[in-house]
């Protein structure tokens, strides 16, 4: 058996040279320990356009204020494990009713700590800035979550300036349950709620609700735009990413002929 050193002196040292960055949008995604929709929504998105580097954060899967609010305690250290040494061009947290409960704002800072002037975004910022890009003022909603979390979300749709002619909920109390939800309830759903009142869009929400590969049905069933939470995130991310995100089928929101 040779040394360690005998060994350095047969091995060959050889140069290399660096390739830079490949030039497409690199997103930072922090995504619930519960969540089993997001990724794989957002891997039938990126294409040739994006780079996702993810890690999770802790959530119980109940679904009150008190246990949302409780997911902001990791949110830093699962971002700070994300692609060490690799330069980001925006971070994004992948929960809408925790964004809601936590805070845009707060999530932002969360987020960048580690990467101070980075843009950030959620599904709940993402949403609000999809409707005023598809010029929604009155916004319907479809929700999986318990009243005690679709009341706030209704407050602040409210605060921001849109009308919401109408709110139809699950009051599913786990997280992991959502992600079982139907596509016949979905559907079932929003023609109710659509029935109820005269709407310009109507938001889907709950980035572990499977309704992303639904949307272009939906839309042609109901005749107006259908947003949900894992298109309005990526679409949001590539935004502020400087690059506009252009998916066939996923909805109105990302068509190659949508217009800023």
């Amino acid at each position: 058996m040779i040394t360690e050193q005998e060994f350095a002196a047969l091995e060959m040292g050889l140069s290399h040279t660096q390739t830079p960055r490949p030039e497409k949008v690199h997103i930072g995604l922090v995504q619930l320990s519960t969540d089993h929709s997001l990724e794989m929504d957002w891997a039938k998105l990126i294409g040739s356009s994006a780079m996702v580097f993810s890690s999770r954060v802790y959530y119980s899967s109940v679904m009150t204020k008190e246990a949302l609010n409780e997911i902001s305690k990791g949110i830093t250290h699962a971002a700070s494990l994300i692609a060490t040494g690799l330069p980001m061009d925006v971070m994004a947290f992948g929960c809408t009713s925790a964004s809601m409960v936590i805070g845009s704002k707060k999530i932002a800072e969360l987020l960048t700590i580690d990467r101070p002037g980075l843009p950030a975004t959620n599904p709940w910022a993402a949403a609000k800035a999809a409707f005023r890009h598809l010029n929604a003022e009155k916004v319907s909603i479809f929700s999986p979550y318990p009243t005690e979390v679709n009341f706030p979300l209704y407050k602040e749709l409210l605060a921001e300036g849109f009308d919401v002619p109408a709110i139809g909920a699950l009051r599913i109390q786990n997280d992991t349950d959502i992600t079982r939800v139907s596509y016949d309830s979905m559907a079932r759903g929003a023609e109710q709620i659509l029935d109820k009142a005269k709407t310009d869009a109507i938001f889907m929400s709950c980035t572990n609700l499977r309704v992303l590969d639904h949307l272009e049905k939906l839309e042609s069933l109901l005749g107006i735009p259908v947003v949900c939470s894992n298109q309005a995130m990526f679409w949001h991310a590539m935004i502020l990413g400087g690059k506009r995100p252009s998916c066939k089928g996923f909805g109105r929101l990302l068509k190659p002929d949508s217009h800023l």
